[in-house]
Formats: structure tokens, C-alpha cells, sequence
């Protein structure tokens, strides 16, 4: 009787200090997440799917928010990547700023591309999966990932369009070889980062990147001429909240649709170039304005970053759904910026 009286007094004290430490793990999530609720901030202003990576984007209504990036459609966020053909490594706007301009669309399950001076090519998308040929491609970090080859005519069309001999277009499909995967790291935020793990088919890091017209008023106000949203191509812009609120975010709940945001967005030369003109900006702007005032904070977050500013939040799904321009969005706060 005593021996069971001691498991009694033993399991109880087990299940005090279970009960303890819940209570103080959930406490200290509450205090390092900022505010526990959600509040207006906002509303969508605009929504975006670039179907083919750092090609031109479409405006769109709605969109479906997917694990791996926005669904409008039949466009798929970053489907679609243009790659060398030899090496396999991928071109982006970065080397080849021409590409913005470069029209990509869907329709009735063909794909049509058509440059700026009206040449066009069509892809039969269920005929590029029925034929499966493989290609690898190398993307940021030498990080490889598997696509299937579009084909000799879009890849013609391309290759003249970036003065290359040799360049293909690639579609993502699930379930093939891929070593891409993000992880978020630990100096991404002086706040607690969320462990997570997203997937995405060619987008640069994240499925999702969030901005705010008050940030890009306020960087405009600074600049001698004006850029516009598609200078950093967001698949998101919210309106009517304070400049850089967006660095306080930790989650965003818009309709059905609930996301995370896990870093900020740190910038590059892509932001001076012209989203109509694909020339980039001779004075290097808005980079070179952004870099005065929009650096990580000194620490191990400016050490990450180093000279690469910040404008607009990267972000994953937690909970799937259908969004919409003129909707309210919901934000939970970090208890500070960053």
C-alpha cells in the first residue's frame, strides 16, 4: 500500500511538473510572439502570380494561397524556370533584366510566351508531362532540382530573346528530385524565428513575399523618381497600414488563409530594374536609397544580411485558402521589429 501510495505521490508530482512546464512553455511563446490575437491592419490592394521566374507578372483578383505559392487559375506561382542549357544553372532577371518584359500566360492548358517586340510560342503543358524529360536545375545555393523540358520552340524563343545559343524552359512537377527546401535560420530575426520547414517550386526562397503601399510611399518619398511594386515583385501588397509594419508581423490571417511570416525580405540589383523596360537604373535606385535606411539592425541579423536591405516579409502557409483584393487582413505582432 505504501509502494502505491508512493506511485500516487510520484505521478502526481510528474503531472504537476508536465502541467508546469506547458504553462510556462505556452507563456513564453505568448511573451516572444508579440500580441496574441489578431487585429486589422489592413487590407489587399494587390495580388500577383509570375508563372515563369523572373518573367512578367500578372495582376490577378484572387488567389488560391497553396503550400507551394499562389494558384490563379491555371497560374502557378514560379512554375516555370529558364535555365542554360549545358549547365543547367538558371538565369534570372539579375543577368538578363530583358526578361521582365517577357509575357507568360495560361489558357485551356497551353502556356504562351511572347516578347516584347511580338514574337510568341506556345507550349502544350499535358504534352510536356506526357513526355517527362527530365532536366536538372541549378539554382541559388548550387542547389539542384528537377523539371520537365519544355521543348525546342519556347526554348528557340528564348535563346535569341537573351543573346544565349543554348537556353531551355523547365516546368516544375511535384515529386521529382529536389534538394531545395527552406529551413528558416535562427539570425534571420532578433525576435524568435518560427521553425518551419516550406517548399517551393522555383521561387527564390520563400512561396510567399508580402509588402506594404506605405513602405513604397515612403521609400518613394525619398527618391527623386518613383518605383512601383513590381520593382520587388511581392505576390502581396497590403494597404492602408503604418510604413514597415510589415516588420513586426508574425502571422497574417486574410478570408480562409492564415501565413507566417519567417524572415524579411533582403534586397539585390533586381529592384533597379524597370518592370516595363527590363533596363536597369543607372543610378542603381532604389537599392542605393534603401541601403541608407533599410539595413539589418547591427548583430548577428546584419552579419546574415550584410549589405542586402530589407523591403517586405517573406512568409509560408500554415492554412490554405482562397484570398481576395479589398479583404482585411489580420496580423498577430512580434514584440518588436525584427
Amino acid at each position: 500500500m505504501m509502494w502505491q501510495d508512493k506511485k500516487v505521490l510520484v505521478g502526481v508530482g510528474v503531472g504537476a511538473s508536465a502541467l508546469a512546464y506547458w504553462m510556462f512553455t505556452r507563456l513564453r511563446n505568448s511573451l516572444n510572439s508579440g500580441s496574441s490575437d489578431f487585429i486589422p491592419v489592413g487590407t489587399v490592394k494587390e495580388l500577383y502570380v509570375y508563372p515563369v521566374k523572373s518573367c512578367k507578372g500578372i495582376s490577378v483578383f484572387s488567389f488560391y494561397c497553396h503550400y507551394l505559392g499562389p494558384i490563379s487559375g491555371e497560374h502557378f506561382d514560379r512554375y516555370f524556370v529558364v535555365v542554360d542549357g549545358n549547365s543547367g544553372r538558371f538565369y534570372t532577371a539579375r543577368q538578363k533584366p530583358v526578361m521582365v518584359t517577357i509575357e507568360c500566360k495560361i489558357a485551356d492548358g497551353v502556356l504562351t510566351v511572347k516578347t516584347k517586340d511580338g514574337r510568341s510560342v506556345t507550349v502544350d503543358i499535358d504534352k510536356v508531362r506526357k513526355n517527362k524529360v527530365l532536366r536538372t536545375a541549378v539554382l541559388h545555393s548550387n542547389l539542384r532540382t528537377d523539371g520537365l523540358d519544355c521543348g525546342d520552340d519556347v526554348a528557340a524563343l528564348f535563346s535569341e530573346a537573351l543573346g544565349e545559343t543554348d537556353v531551355r524552359l523547365l516546368m516544375y512537377s511535384e515529386g521529382l528530385f529536389t534538394e531545395r527546401t527552406c529551413v528558416p535560420h535562427s539570425d534571420w530575426w532578433n525576435n524568435n524565428v518560427p521553425k518551419r520547414r516550406d517548399d517551393c517550386a522555383y521561387a527564390d526562397l520563400a512561396p510567399y513575399m508580402i509588402t506594404t503601399q506605405a513602405s513604397l510611399d515612403d521609400l518613394n518619398s525619398k527618391l527623386e523618381n518613383d518605383v512601383t511594386s513590381l520593382h520587388f515583385r511581392p505576390v502581396i501588397v497590403v494597404d492602408q497600414c503604418p510604413a514597415w509594419d510589415e516588420d513586426k508581423w508574425i502571422d497574417l490571417q486574410i478570408g480562409d488563409a492564415k501565413l507566417q511570416c519567417f524572415k524579411p525580405c533582403t534586397r539585390c540589383v533586381f529592384t533597379t530594374i524597370d518592370p516595363e523596360t527590363g533596363t536597369k537604373d543607372s543610378e542603381m535606385q532604389p537599392l542605393k536609397k534603401l541601403r541608407q535606411f533599410r539595413l539589418a539592425p547591427e548583430g548577428p541579423m546584419r552579419q546574415q544580411f550584410k549589405d542586402s536591405p530589407i523591403f517586405g516579409v517573406n512568409a509560408g502557409v500554415d492554412r490554405p485558402g482562397h484570398i481576395h483584393v479589398g479583404q482585411t487582413v489580420y496580423a498577430r505582432y512580434k514584440k518588436s521589429a525584427f
